[in-house]
């Protein structure tokens, strides 16, 4: 199965598409089998298994052209012995050094705090390494660097890329070297070196002739290869297709969302505006006393304003015929 378009499809991210209501519904099955992106989970597994693949995409973020891996893993599972949370781990690799690696493809931000998730998931991933005992030395932790990519910029900075050590707060030129770095990449800024750019963008719209790939680094070349030949495959074809039915599933359900989402955020409207007059509270207040935000309430407002425009608009519409 092989399915070819001129046109530009905008990247969507399917997955995400019934959880923003904000979406019209055709959109639900816009690029579903005609472009899917390396920023779509399911690509990006497909892709990141590949060692050498894995080893493109690592090199230009860390900006390390000889790095090299010895082992890739792609949802790996650390369980967590006490019985809480365990994390599932997208790309996971070791690199010749004995670096560790994390790799998240994060395209919905809104849901969780991704920052705090970056610390859960490095205390995880150092949990299973060292062996109980007296003998036990710390030292013997490896380097990790967690990576999060990710559409959106959630520092909001308009930087490609942000990179976080642990710092003495009183010496600003002292690191505490403890081993561990968290990185965010930000797929939205221009702002950052031009083949970390360009290799943003090639996730956002996966193909060579994306506009916004200003530089065909030679490892961005190579993994157009390995993306072309996982869509190529059998194996991708059943993926594909459950992609185009997963798409269409939820295209229903958000059918069913939109017929319910005006009253209910008028609802949220209302009782957040009571909450300020009755108890003479600010927004943020009355906001945090319903468990939403101020985001929230102010994207309702803005969504109750569209739809009051284009009901006066059909109105004057039928006024004229």
């Amino acid at each position: 199965m092989k399915h070819k378009t001129k046109e530009r499809l905008e990247p969507t991210n399917i997955f995400a598409v019934a959880e923003d209501r904000t979406l019209e519904i055709p959109e639900v099955r816009v690029s579903a089998i005609h472009q899917i992106n390396l920023s779509d989970f399911a690509l990006f597994l497909s892709v990141m298994k590949n060692k050498k693949a894995y080893e493109n995409v690592l090199s230009i973020i860390l900006d390390e052209p000889e790095l090299r891996l010895k082992e890739v893993k792609v949802e790996q599972v650390i369980l967590n012995k006490s019985g809480k949370r365990a994390i599932r781990l997208d790309a996971w690799s070791l690199d010749v050094r004995d670096r560790q690696f994390d790799m998240e493809m994060q395209n919905n931000t809104n849901k969780d705090d991704v920052r705090r998730r970056s610390r859960f998931y490095q205390s995880m991933i150092d949990t299973p390494i060292l062996k109980s005992g007296k003998k036990t030395r710390y030292k013997n932790l490896p380097s990790t660097a967690i990576i999060f990519i990710t559409q959106d910029d959630i520092f909001g900075k308009d930087l490609a890329m942000y990179t976080f050590s642990e710092r003495c707060e009183e010496i600003a030129d002292l690191f505490l070297e403890d081993g561990t770095r968290k990185i965010f990449l930000n797929m939205t800024s221009k702002n950052g070196r031009p083949e970390l750019i360009s290799l943003l963008q090639y996730m956002k719209y996966t193909t060579l002739e994306n506009s916004d790939i200003t530089v065909k680094d030679a490892r961005i070349l190579d993994l157009d290869r390995f993306v072309q030949e996982v869509k190529q495959s059998e194996e991708w074809e059943a993926v594909e297709m459950n992609i185009f039915e997963t798409g269409v599933e939820r295209g229903k359900e958000l059918g069913k969302t939109m017929g319910i989402e005006e009253g209910s955020l008028r609802t949220l409207v209302k009782y957040v505006e009571l909450n300020m007059k009755n108890f003479h509270i600010n927004l943020s207040e009355a906001c945090r006393g319903l468990e939403t935000s101020v985001e929230e309430y102010e994207r309702a407002k803005r969504r109750i304003a569209q739809w009051e425009k284009e009901a006066q608009a059909r109105q004057e519409e039928e006024e004229e015929d």
